[in-house]
């Protein structure tokens, strides 16, 4: 991202520009990913596999979904495109959320049931065909629910309010669903009363973008929550340390949701 004459957001701007190499930093383990010949009915040719099937990879596949979105979402944002940055800052959430869960597992060496299966899940082909399709449709997967457990442990463990941490994630997370599923409130976000049009190429309120730059950087903040439990479960106390310095920097920056 270009932050050479932009002014607003500095704090932000400079860690998203960092992510990159922690992502690769934690990935390095498992590169260089390998070349996998696919002939499915409905698509063929080469889809990047890494070597092994474990937690580690399903985390930096997280990751790289996570820092991808960080960064689409602000600069979504900061075009006005709300409702998008909305919807992608949603997924955003799952997959720091499933981030959390997982470390919170595997670091003690003996992960749930729940945690154990949502890896072996991650790893599913995908369908070849509308029959198998239809069969694997029944399967039982692992629920946002059942994840959260792995958040009420890390409360407890940490003395915190488990049952508070399980309120505010959910109800962030009911929020964020109606950008998800078009909810009535984000399409009228959009309706412009002094022109009786809606905003359909950004939204024109430098309010209304200022507050989703600021929804995107409190999103960071979770994003760095989840690269640092993955530091710290693959004891890398130096990459630790640097991605809990720039969450100290980022919280105290006045650039969240809120400041």
């Amino acid at each position: 991202m270009d932050t050479t004459e932009k002014s607003d957001f500095p704090v932000t701007r400079r860690i998203i520009d960092r992510l990159d190499e922690w992502v690769m930093e934690l990935a390095s383990p498992l590169l260089p990913a390998e070349p996998v010949e696919v002939n499915l009915p409905h698509m063929s040719g080469v889809l990047w596999k890494f070597r092994e099937e474990t937690e580690r990879v399903v985390l930096v596949c997280k990751a790289v979904r996570m820092v991808s979105g960080i960064r689409v979402a602000f600069m979504l944002a900061e075009l006005g495109y709300i409702a998008e940055s909305g919807t992608i800052l949603r997924t955003i959430s799952d997959f720091s959320n499933e981030v959390i869960s997982v470390c919170e597992g595997y670091g003690k060496g003996s992960p749930a049931p729940d945690q154990k299966k949502f890896v072996e899940q991650y790893f599913a082909p995908m369908s070849k065909d509308l029959d198998e399709f239809e069969k694997e449709s029944r399967e039982r997967w692992v629920t946002r629910k059942e994840l959260f457990a792995g958040h009420v442990r890390w409360a407890t463990e940490k003395g915190g309010d488990p049952v508070r941490l399980r309120k505010i994630l959910g109800f962030l997370l009911y929020g964020y669903d109606k950008f998800v599923h078009g909810g009535y409130i984000t399409a009228m976000e959009l309706y412009n009363p002094f022109t009786g049009r809606f905003m359909l190429r950004g939204h024109e309120s430098n309010e209304k973008r200022e507050e989703n730059k600021r929804a995107a950087a409190s999103k960071l903040h979770e994003v760095l929550t989840a690269l640092g439990c993955m530091a710290e479960l693959w004891k890398l106390p130096d990459l630790v340390e640097v991605i809990s310095r720039s969450a100290d920097d980022l919280h105290k920056s006045g650039e969240l949701a809120g400041s």
